[in-house]
């Protein structure tokens, strides 16, 4: 992702990207994990797992794949996971994504 502005060209790697989407999600509640649909990714792709970003003309995709807390209201948490992402996205970077799509997992009985 590149951001101009008049002093110069501002670079920021997809791997920063999905690190802010994945210290939003902590902070999100009735999310317990994330998962991973890609078998590799799943018991591979360390803390940021479940966690894709495409980067094109157009601005930024995110798809999230979460496993929520049993008794919470899906899509109020779904909700709130795309609101507070692009909340931080707009705070740190000055933009918003195009679209936040959250794709629940599962569902973690305690």
């Amino acid at each position: 992702m590149k951001i101009v502005n008049p002093l110069g060209e501002i670079t920021v790697h997809i791997n920063v990207l999905k690190h802010l989407v994945y210290q939003s999600l902590l902070e999100c509640y009735g999310l317990v994990k994330m998962d991973d649909v890609n078998i590799i990714s799943k018991y591979l792709g360390g803390e940021e797992k479940g966690i894709h970003i495409r980067d094109d003309e157009e601005g930024i995709f995110i798809d999230v794949y979460p496993v929520i807390s049993y008794g919470m209201k899906i899509d109020q948490v779904a909700l709130n996971v795309q609101e507070y992402v692009s909340y931080k996205f707009d705070e740190m970077l000055g933009m918003k994504p195009v679209e936040i799509n959250i794709h629940i997992l599962g569902i973690k009985l305690d």
